[in-house]
C-alpha cells in the first residue's frame, strides 16, 4: 500500500467517531483479507512537551511478510500514536506487559492514562502472586487502559493461579524425577484447577471462551517446557538422565479431545504466542492435521513456502500462486512486485545466489572476489546490533575498500523484504538473501544461529577471522590489521 495513502487513512480514521463496543456471545471468525490493521493511541494524562511515541512493544514476525516493525507516526500536539500493521491473518502486538489482537482490517482506538498504567503495574509487581485478585486487576485495568473496536474488543486482565512464566526452584525439585508420563498428568491437573477457577468468574460466554484457550495453550505450552523445568535451575546434573528425558518428550496426548481450540479457526486468537511452536506440534503428534485449525496451518505452510521462494528471489509459477488461498496471493505479489521495483542508483546491489547447493554458495560468493579481501555481514533486518554495525562501519568503509576490502552482507528471508530493499541501497556492497531453511546448510565458519555474525577472508580466499556479535567500531577495524 501507498505510504501517502496510509497517511490519509490514518487521518480519516482519526476524525472518525469511536466505534461502540458489541456485546458477543461467540468469538467472531476474521474475515480473510489482506489489509491493514491499524492501532490509534491517545494519552489521556498526555502533556505539552512530553513524549507521545507509542509504549514500548516487541517486535513481531508473525506475519507472512515478516514485517517486525509497523508503519508508526506521531502526533505531538495531541499526544496521539498510530500504528499500522500490513497483515493477512491475526497478529498479537505485545506491548510490555499486555498486548492487542489485530485481525486484517482492524481499527483500534487506545485510551492509555500512564500514570494509573503505572498503579497497575505496581499492583503486580508488588502485591503477593497469592493475594492478586481478578476483581482489583479488572478495577486498575479500566483507570489505566480503555480499548474500542477491532474483531472483538479484547478481554480485562485476568488472574489465575497455574498460568506462570518460569518454574520456582521448590516446584522444579519436587518434579526433578517425573517421566513425561508424570509430568503431562501434573500439567492436565493444573489445567483442570484453572479451569475451575476461571468457571467461577463473572464473564461474558465469548471471554469465557477465548480464555479457555488461552488456558488451553498454557497447559500445551508447560508440556513443552518439560525440560525447561528440569534444567532451569542446574539441578539435573547427570547427563544421561537428562538424555533419557528427552527420548521421552511427546505431544502425543490422551487427553487432546478434551481441548476445543483447534475445532475452530477463532482457535488460532488464543495460538498465536506458539504459532510455529508447541500449538502445531501438538495438532500433528495427535493427528489433527484435518481440524478446521489444522487445515488452516497446512494453507499457511504451503505460503510460507512460496513466500519464502520468492523472497529468495527464486522463481515461482502463476499456478504455485493461484493455488493459495486469495489473502496470501496478495502480500506475495506485494513482495514480488517490491523486488522488481528495486533501485537501480543505490550504492548496493543485491546478487542472486550461486548455483548449486547451499554449503557451495559461501566458496563461490568469496571466490568472486578473488584477490580481494573479503569482509563477509551475517545480519537481519529485525536485528538492532547488526543495524548497529552495518551503520557504524560505513564511516570506515571508503579506507578499508582503498585496502582492498569488499564488503558482503548476507541475510535470511526472516527480513523484510522492503527493508532489505533499502539497507541494500544506502549500504555499498554484494547482498544476497538465503531462504531461511538454508542458513545451516550454508555450513558457515563459526555460526550458531546467532546474529550478527562476521568473517574475514584474506586475498587467497582463506578465512582468517570469524567473530560473533558486533564488537564495536574500533574493534572490529583492528580486525584488519594482520591481514595483508
Amino acid at each position: 500500500m501507498n505510504k501517502k495513502a496510509i497517511i490519509t487513512i490514518l487521518f480519516a480514521l482519526a476524525i472518525h467517531p469511536p466505534i461502540s463496543s458489541q456485546t458477543r456471545s461467540t468469538l467472531p471468525l476474521w474475515e480473510r483479507k489482506s489489509a491493514p490493521a491499524v492501532i490509534l493511541g491517545r494519552y489521556v494524562d498526555w502533556k505539552i512537551g512530553e513524549d507521545c511515541n507509542p509504549p514500548g512493544f516487541w517486535g513481531n514476525q508473525n506475519s507472512l511478510k515478516g514485517n517486525s516493525i509497523p508503519e508508526i507516526t506521531t502526533d505531538s500536539i495531541a499526544g496521539r500514536f498510530t500504528l499500522v500493521w500490513d497483515i493477512c491473518y491475526p497478529l498479537l502486538h505485545e506491548f510490555h506487559g499486555w498486548s492487542v489482537l489485530l485481525c486484517p482490517g482492524d481499527t483500534i482506538r487506545i485510551d492509555i492514562d500512564r500514570s494509573a498504567f503505572a498503579a497497575y503495574e505496581a499492583y503486580k509487581k508488588d502485591t503477593p502472586a497469592d493475594s492478586v485478585t481478578t476483581s482489583k486487576l479488572q478495577e486498575l485495568w479500566k483507570r489505566a487502559v480503555h480499548i474500542e473496536g477491532g474483531t472483538f474488543e479484547q478481554p480485562l486482565p485476568v488472574h489465575m493461579k497455574g498460568m506462570v512464566l518460569g518454574y520456582r526452584r521448590e516446584y522444579a525439585e519436587a518434579h526433578l524425577h517425573d517421566t513425561f508420563d508424570e509430568w503431562r498428568e501434573v500439567c492436565w491437573n493444573e489445567f483442570q484447577e484453572v479451569v475451575s477457577q476461571m468457571d467461577s468468574l463473572s464473564l461474558l460466554p465469548w471471554e469465557r471462551e477465548y480464555h479457555r484457550m488461552l488456558v488451553e495453550q498454557d497447559y500445551i505450552t508447560k508440556l513443552g517446557q518439560f525440560m525447561f523445568a528440569k534444567t532451569s535451575w542446574g539441578l539435573l546434573k547427570d547427563n544421561k538422565e537428562k538424555e533419557a528425558f528427552e527420548k521421552q518428550v511427546t505431544f502425543k496426548d490422551p487427553h487432546a479431545a478434551e481441548l476445543t481450540y483447534y475445532r475452530c479457526v477463532p482457535g488460532f486468537y488464543a495460538c498465536l504466542n506458539n504459532l510455529f511452536d508447541e500449538g502445531r506440534k501438538y495438532i500433528q503428534a495427535n493427528g489433527l492435521e484435518d481440524s478446521p485449525l489444522g487445515c488452516w496451518f497446512k494453507e499457511l505452510d504451503e505460503a510460507q513456502a512460496v513466500m519464502t521462494r520468492v523472497k529468495a528471489k527464486q522463481p515461482v509459477t502463476d499456478s504455485e500462486l493461484d493455488a493459495l488461498s486469495p489473502e496470501f496471493q496478495v502480500q506475495i505479489r506485494e513482495v514480488q512486485a517490491l523486488l522488481e521495483q528495486e533501485a537501480a542508483d543505490g550504492k548496493g546491489i543485491s546478487r542472486d545466489l550461486p548455483e548449486g547447493e547451499p554449503r557451495e554458495w559461501l566458496p563461490k560468493i568469496v571466490a568472486g572476489h578473488k584477490g580481494r579481501i573479503v569482509f563477509i555481514d551475517f545480519w537481519a533486518t529485525w536485528c538492532g546490533p547488526c543495524r548497529t554495525g552495518m551503520k557504524e562501519m560505513e564511516s570506515v568503509k571508503e579506507e578499508l575498500n582503498k585496502r582492498g576490502v569488499d564488503f558482503i552482507y548476507i541475510t535470511d528471508t526472516s527480513s523484510s523484504t522492503e527493508d532489505w530493499l533499502g539497507y541494500v541501497s544506502q549500504h555499498a556492497g554484494d547482498h544476497y538473501i538465503v531462504p531461511k531453511d538454508k542458513m545451516q546448510e550454508m555450513q558457515i565458519p563459526g555460526y550458531d544461529n546467532a546474529i550478527p555474525h562476521y568473517l574475514i577472508y584474506d586475498r587467497e580466499g582463506k578465512l582468517a577471522k570469524t567473530i560473533s556479535g558486533w564488537p564495536g567500531l574500533e574493534g572490529m577495524t583492528h580486525e584488519f590489521d594482520d591481514i595483508k
